[in-house]
């Protein structure tokens, strides 16, 4: 079979014609498309904070000689875009990996062609029930109740610069149906240091979230937030903590393990090459 593999249209997120790519039959019949998507971030991998992502998908109909075939096509293609967007910025460590819910045939496509294995992983803290927590003079804490689009708007705008994902609008008004929810803004002397969502989850208490902006870290502040959650989790009876975070964030995992979080299993894959 001959494919061909062409640039698609810009998509409805602002990403380049020159990313996305699109592999059709010589009969013109739809067999995959991939795009590679750049982004810098230097809130949640500081050391790695040019971040290329690349995702595949192949036409569910192909046989399995036939999707493989496109499949390896695609992220030759795909590979050799992200490490053009790569040389865009020769002065920042970057990372060019892709991103799935676990599935060892694809994990192994991408080894295959020399990628590392990494993960999110999930980590568990129990809390001591005598745990007892104020915060220190100075520290402020206010509740986003998020009523208005335009502070929706604005949450959004702050959040989609802090973090790698953007912030999906749906899932974020599911989580506020559930128990205990709080999307909590910390201040210092009356300014913006940092944030939280938390909420209880399968029975225990779930952060979802958690930031500390650029001008307030290295203050402790990381720990303030961590010690008022677990006051809160507390308070409602929950002694079990829960989070998800991204392995190679290991700032991050290193903050939780400092308050008893221990990893409880591997979920979603992140493959990818630091270059």
């Amino acid at each position: 079979m001959i494919i061909n593999i062409s640039n698609a249209q810009e998509d409805q997120y602002g990403n380049s014609k020159e990313n996305i790519f699109i592999a059709l039959s010589d009969e013109y019949n739809y067999l995959g498309s991939a795009y590679a998507y750049p982004s810098i971030n230097f809130h949640q991998i500081y050391d790695t904070p040019y971040l290329i992502f690349l995702s595949i998908n192949i036409e569910d109909k192909l046989d399995k000689t036939t999707a493989d075939e496109v499949k390896q096509e695609l992220f030759d293609k795909v590979l050799f875009r992200a490490k053009e967007l790569r040389n865009i910025r020769p002065d920042l460590r970057a990372r060019i990996y892709s991103g799935f819910e676990y599935d060892i045939d694809n994990l192994q496509f991408y080894i295959k062609n020399g990628f590392e294995e990494d993960y999110s992983i999930i980590m568990e803290a129990e809390i001591a029930k005598d745990f007892s927590y104020s915060l220190p003079k100075g520290i402020m804490v206010k509740e986003l109740k998020l009523s208005s689009e335009k502070e929706l708007e604005e949450y959004k705008t702050l959040y989609d610069e802090i973090f790698i994902t953007p912030l999906d609008l749906e899932s974020y008004q599911e989580q506020k149906q559930r128990r205990y929810f709080k999307n909590l803004e910390f201040f210092k002397d009356e300014v913006l240091v940092g944030g939280c969502t938390i909420f209880q989850k399968h029975g225990v208490g779930y952060i979802e979230t958690l930031y500390v902006l650029p001008e307030a870290r290295g203050k402790g502040i990381s720990k303030y937030i961590m010690n008022y959650i677990f006051d809160y989790f507390i308070s409602k009876g929950l002694y079990k903590s829960r989070l998800e975070v991204w392995q190679l964030n290991k700032k991050a995992v290193k903050l939780y393990e400092g308050f008893g979080y221990k990893e409880i299993k591997k979920k979603l894959m992140f493959p990818g090459i630091t270059v």
